[in-house]
């Protein structure tokens, strides 16, 4: 999956998808998905998030998104959209 190089920083404008299941339901989410893939801003990195992790999630995006949720991605599940500088 590779390293991101923190590609992403806090105050970023995000599309996210979740990559790995279409079907993924966030577990807080009650309503149907009409807003994905989400919009938002990154309000933090969470570095070394799971200890002795292969498949590439040692580093999780906090995201704001638009609907008032905080979600988790890793940086594969980002496009940045704006940037603070």
């Amino acid at each position: 999956m590779g390293d991101d190089v923190s590609v992403f920083k806090v105050g970023d404008l995000v599309r996210c998808a979740y990559d790995l299941f279409e079907y993924y339901e966030y577990i807080f989410d009650h309503e149907p998905e009409s807003d994905y893939p989400f919009h938002g801003i990154v309000i933090g990195i969470q570095q070394d998030a799971l200890q002795n992790d292969k498949y590439g999630y040692n580093r999780l995006y906090t995201v704001r998104c638009f609907d008032g949720h905080l979600r988790y991605f890793a940086f594969w599940e980002l496009r940045l959209l704006s940037t603070t500088s």
